[in-house]
């Protein structure tokens, strides 16, 4: 079902990423942490999904090579597939609405990738980001005319 990191990716993205969020500082982010290894993997989900690996011990930031890691004898294209059975925890890290979430297999992870909705998140969550984008810079202020209008309904729908 899964045979690249670009399908993983692509689908986490497009499933978690608001429409008009384009700052790559909120991709969803996953770490891989196998059985018997002291570094683990980490991927960037984007439109070109980035592989790291992180040391037991690193800070923020920092990052091994390959060559210099557990991995050194795999590739970053196809160290998940080769490894799948030796994954012990699987963490979605939470990162601005991303929520996040733990996998102890790759059965499990996968099942919830089954079940993400590539069309993207909830309509709940896109909607204010397309009024806002669609609404941004015109005058008068639309944005305050939504907001007083959502205000108002609110209020309307406690009272009756």
């Amino acid at each position: 079902m899964y045979r690249t990191n670009e399908d993983i990716a692509r689908k986490i993205y497009r499933a978690l990423k608001t429409p008009s969020d384009d700052n790559t500082r909120t991709d969803p982010i996953i770490a891989f942490h196998f059985r018997n290894r002291g570094d683990y993997l980490m991927m960037r989900c984007n439109k070109s999904p980035e592989i790291s690996i992180k040391g037991k011990d690193q800070i923020a930031g920092e990052v091994k090579f390959f060559a210099y890691s557990d991995f050194s004898d795999f590739h970053e294209d196809d160290v998940l597939f080769r490894l799948k059975d030796e994954i012990e925890l699987i963490e979605l890290y939470r990162n601005s609405a991303i929520e996040a979430r733990t996998f102890k297999s790759w059965e499990e992870f996968t099942t919830w990738l089954g079940s993400l909705d590539e069309n993207g998140v909830q309509i709940s969550l896109k909607l204010p980001c397309l009024v806002y984008a669609a609404v941004r810079g015109q005058l008068p202020s639309m944005q305050n005319f939504i907001v007083e209008a959502i205000k108002k309904a609110l209020k309307d729908g406690n009272e009756a």
